[in-house]
């Protein structure tokens, strides 16, 4: 896996940008504009060690309290709303684990977490209601870390000290997401600001993974339970090397990621460093989509045969004018996405159609687009095609899908960028098939890049650090 980027340019007309997504084994992207991804598993490579890991503390599992009342104070315990992200419930758990737990904090330390958690809870508030982070959550993110960053120069227990870090990571990772323009980048420049942002976000990252929560919270294959160790290193990797700190982003790869005796993250280079990682495949940011014969199938029918592909855009055009209520939004704080400047509808800058989740098919939302759909199952056994990853129906098979979606429909709006990152495992490629909107569109992988070619047109991806940029319709 390498990371990804998609580059603005002035060509596309299209409202939306849609994808078809499929991991190799699938996935797919939708929208007004359209792309698709597709993703294969390759062989398993296990990985061993025999260096001895020290005893940890049991890895830390967050649980959101059961019995809570909603009240005003954000650090107390709420339990969590249907209407509401679930990530709202968990940030108020850990602010009242970090008040409430362990030795009792003093009144001044007290005032700090509760001021930062307030500001913290009104940034999340407004994403959660927006999906873009505004100028005056900008600025309430900068306050919360500087009361935050007062708190991390005073040594707590080890559970208030990942809570900190974590926290800290939380709030300057929104703020590293925003580019030129941006809400966040009116205190300083661009590149100040991006440079800045990311190294912090970066530098909160390792000392999260430093403790002994972290530590002990690793994965070693795709399913893995636990996996805080493994985001922690591959995060800062990620961000230092946005920040244009290099050498940091190497030494964070020799001198922790690989030190960890047991973790899937002995990592062989920084533009590759999925969640867990298995040394000894072959890796290449892209490989020939032709010899699959899934993206054949859908290049065929999209570009030679004319019905089809009208029935295939006209199912797509018909999902773009319902997104409001057929679209389920993907966005999180976390999430490497800086939102264009197009308004979207309620479902959002980045949002998608979950057709496939490697055991079975959503039939209600593959109705609304049969012929795409059909093209990628069996028509008598109604079966995944076979180069699309399935989940083990026996659980003591090993699953290196690594995902809970396979196949899915994306759409993101104009002037999006889905920022550099890696995925969850090198042991599987991502087909992406592009359906609307695709020219000007920029896919950057393990530092090539290229564009689509046009709508109708397949290409599968290594998980190495990728981003994708699309054009801007503002003219």
């Amino acid at each position: 896996q390498r990371p990804v980027t998609m580059m603005p340019s002035t060509a596309s007309r299209h409202a939306w940008v849609v994808l078809l997504l499929a991991w190799w084994r699938a996935s797919l992207l939708l929208g007004r504009s359209a792309r698709l991804a597709l993703a294969l598993a390759t062989p398993v490579a296990a990985a061993t060690t025999t260096v001895p890991l020290k005893p940890l503390a049991p890895p830390l599992v967050s649980t959101t309290p059961s019995a809570a009342a909603a009240a005003a104070d954000p650090t107390a315990p709420h339990g969590h709303h249907a209407d509401e992200p679930s990530w709202l419930a968990a940030t108020r758990d850990e602010n009242a684990r970090f008040v409430r737990g362990g030795a009792g904090l003093s009144s001044e330390h007290a005032r700090l977490w509760r001021r930062a958690a307030e500001l913290f809870d009104a940034y999340q508030r407004e994403f959660a209601a927006t999906g873009r982070l505004t100028a005056p959550s900008a600025r309430r993110l900068l306050e919360a870390a500087e009361h935050l960053e007062a708190l991390a120069g005073t040594k707590f227990d080890d559970e208030r000290m990942f809570l900190l870090y974590g926290r800290l990571n939380d709030v300057y990772a929104p703020l590293a997401s925003q580019e030129s323009g941006s809400a966040a980048g009116e205190c300083c420049s661009e590149e100040e600001t991006q440079a800045t942002y990311c190294a912090k976000a970066a530098q909160w990252c390792v000392q999260r993974a430093l403790c002994p929560q972290c530590l002990n919270a690793f994965a070693t294959r795709e399913t893995s339970p636990y996996d805080c160790w493994n985001a922690a290193v591959s995060n800062a990797i990620t961000l230092y090397r946005r920040a244009g700190d290099d050498a940091r982003a190497e030494a964070t790869l020799q001198k922790l990621a690989r030190q960890h005796p047991f973790a899937a993250t002995r990592y062989e280079r920084v533009d590759q460093t999925p969640k867990v990682y298995f040394p000894g495949l072959v890796a290449r940011p892209f490989w020939d989509a032709r010899r699959f014969d899934l993206v054949r199938r859908l290049e065929d029918a999209y570009n030679t045969d004319g019905p089809r592909r009208t029935r295939i855009l006209a199912e797509i055009d018909a999902l773009a004018r319902s997104a409001s209520t057929t679209l389920t939004p993907m966005f999180s704080p976390s999430a490497p996405l800086a939102a264009g400047p197009t308004t979207a509808d309620a479902a959002g800058p980045w949002a998608e159609l979950q057709l496939y989740d490697g055991r079975r098919w959503d039939e209600a939302s593959c109705a609304l687009a049969p012929t795409l759909v059909g093209l990628m199952r069996d028509p008598a056994t109604l079966e995944p095609h076979r180069e699309i990853c399935r989940v083990p129906d026996d659980p003591l098979l090993e699953n290196t899908c690594g995902t809970a979606v396979i196949v899915t429909l994306l759409r993101l709006t104009p002037g999006s960028r889905i920022l550099p990152h890696c995925g969850t495992t090198n042991r599987r490629l991502i087909m992406q098939f592009a359906l609307r909107g695709s020219d000007g569109v920029a896919f950057t992988v393990g530092g090539e890049t290229r564009g689509y070619g046009g709508d109708g047109r397949g290409d599968s991806a290594q998980k190495v650090e990728h981003r994708r940029e699309l054009p801007s319709l503002l003219s």
